[in-house]
């Protein structure tokens, strides 16, 4: 039995309305320890719960020393999902502990580095990646769908593409449900006024599995390259196909022409619209099941794990 040790500079176990990377580092302690292995958490707040122990440390990062003292004397495994310096990879290694630095977005060249998908590496300059996985339960399956396309996504941020959405749902007038905050260049995300954008704000748990298993279509029209897109396999565990640009990971998420559509231009976003009602939300869950579990994420953080052991990148 190991005991893997995971730490992060946000609460653990998540906040309501957290985001998606201390969530996927609950996910992956969950499966952890279903898997037999023992799990810690250190983080600045937070508490333990029934997959993991949890030790407060609001300083990790100031040295290798302050972590070795808080560290359980029994740890195998050590798995950063911060950005922590690398002398303290270095301490973690000299103890002959496996060590893995996990980007969950943006840039980052640590010892050991992960990140979350083949086109997050790259752009990178790296090759280790590991695909981020969901556990099924947390969604809704919906196999009958309303007319209304979803946009799921930090509105605020430009890059998420909310223009050109709003823009898609006037030109194929189709509903468009805007979840994920305002945009001040976007009265339609402040205001309930106009008839095919309707805005409601942030929503988590319950009434996000509902939006997401009863759409359409999950419009995805982002701006830049994506290193992942939680809501992506989201949407496809709730059986619900996605329309996306072709940027960043989206061409490793979605079987176009089966689980969604891949678009290099708005004309093609526009005319994918009409397509989707013929692709089969049985066959989209099936296709996020197997490549995107939270089982298979745990298992294959494992096994770079054991490689850490044997040689660094």
């Amino acid at each position: 039995m190991r005991h893997i040790v995971h730490i992060l500079d946000q609460p653990m176990p998540p906040l309501p309305d957290s985001g998606g990377s201390n969530r996927l580092v609950e996910w992956l302690a969950q499966e952890q320890n279903n898997l037999g292995h023992k799990v810690t958490v250190i983080a600045p707040m937070g508490n333990k719960t029934s997959h993991f122990e949890f030790i407060q440390n609001p300083v990790v990062s100031t040295s290798w020393e302050s972590l070795n003292e808080v560290l359980p004397s029994d740890t195998t495994d050590i798995e950063i999902h911060c950005g922590l310096p690398e002398s303290i990879s270095e301490g973690i290694q000299s103890r002959g502990l496996g060590l893995l630095n996990v980007i969950h977005g943006g840039q980052g060249h640590e010892i050991n580095g992960v990140y979350v998908s083949r086109s997050h590496a790259k752009n990178n300059g790296r090759e280790k990646f590991i695909h981020n996985g969901i556990p099924e339960q947390t969604v809704e399956f919906g196999l009958e769908k309303d007319e209304f396309l979803l946009f799921l996504a930090k509105v605020k941020r430009s890059k998420k593409g909310i223009s050109t959405a709003i823009k898609i749902a006037k030109s194929s007038k189709t509903r468009l449900v805007v979840a994920g905050g305002h945009r001040f260049g976007n009265p339609e995300t402040w205001f309930n006024w106009h008839p095919y954008i309707k805005p409601v704000g942030y929503i988590n748990g319950k009434k996000k599995s509902h939006y997401l298993s009863k759409a359409k279509a999950l419009l995805v029209p982002i701006q830049w390259e994506e290193p992942f897109g939680l809501t992506v396999v989201e949407a496809m565990l709730s059986g619900t196909p996605v329309i996306a640009f072709r940027r960043g990971a989206m061409s490793e998420l979605i079987i176009d022409g089966t689980t969604g559509f891949l678009c290099d231009n708005e004309e093609q976003m526009l005319a994918a619209i009409s397509k989707v009602s013929a692709l089969d939300p049985v066959q989209i869950r099936k296709h996020a099941r197997h490549h995107f579990s939270s089982m298979k994420m745990a298992k294959e953080h494992l096994n770079l794990l054991d490689l850490s052991l044997k040689e660094s990148w």
